[in-house]
């Protein structure tokens, strides 16, 4: 218990380190502008990172070390690059695969709109879901797994589905006769806040690569 509850502290830092180096940047850069984070935002980024940890361990995210290791073995370079480009081939994995892609990323979908109004925009959701897990795909070239086709769509479909989930959640729980004004409205936000969910998602797959030691 004590050995997985370490494994899963250090999965976490993997995760947030970078995000966190620029999370104080961006805090700072901000705090000049007069804009101030509140704490039940930053409460849900930490959640955002748990989930982002569990993406990376479940898909098997590629590191760099892997990739050192089979050129130390002399590893077939053929052996780095099973990838299927055919979708829905007899050789992809089966229906349960699929939906269980489609489930792994509907949180993201779901997550971007809820902590980020910038991602109020399904197709922001779209293309930030497949980008990241394109990411996540080519990683997978390093350590003899399968990129598969397949998973990038599934996964697509899956941060799309999300978004839609939020959307309902929020029209049936969104009361009508609260009109606050959030601060992100009435202050400019600057370039690394506007961009600040994409620059989580970028250093935490740079950190999960990166910062790998076995």
């Amino acid at each position: 218990m004590l050995i997985a509850t370490i494994k899963l502290l250090y999965e976490y830092i993997r995760v947030i380190l970078l995000c966190v180096i620029f999370q104080i940047a961006m805090i700072k850069k901000e705090h000049k502008n007069g804009h101030r984070y509140s704490l039940k935002h930053f409460l849900w980024v930490y959640i955002f990172y748990i989930y982002l940890m569990l993406i990376f361990i479940c898909t098997g995210t590629g590191n760099i070390y892997e990739f050192t290791r089979y050129i130390k073995v002399n590893e077939p370079i053929t052996e780095l690059t099973q990838m299927n480009l055919i979708p829905f081939s007899p050789i992809s994995g089966g229906i349960i695969e699929h939906i269980a892609n489609i489930i792994m990323f509907m949180p993201l979908g779901f997550l971007l709109p809820l902590i980020w109004k910038q991602f109020k925009s399904a197709w922001k959701v779209i293309c930030t879901g497949l980008l990241f897990s394109l990411a996540i795909e080519l990683s997978q070239l390093l350590n003899i797994r399968n990129t598969d086709i397949d998973d990038l769509i599934m996964n697509t479909i899956g941060a799309f589905l999300g978004w839609v989930l939020f959307c309902l959640f929020e029209k049936l729980f969104k009361n009508k006769k609260e009109k606050q004004i959030d601060s992100l409205e009435r202050i400019k936000l600057s370039f690394l806040a506007r961009h600040e969910a994409c620059f989580y998602l970028i250093f935490s797959f740079v950190g999960v690569f990166l910062l790998y030691n076995p």
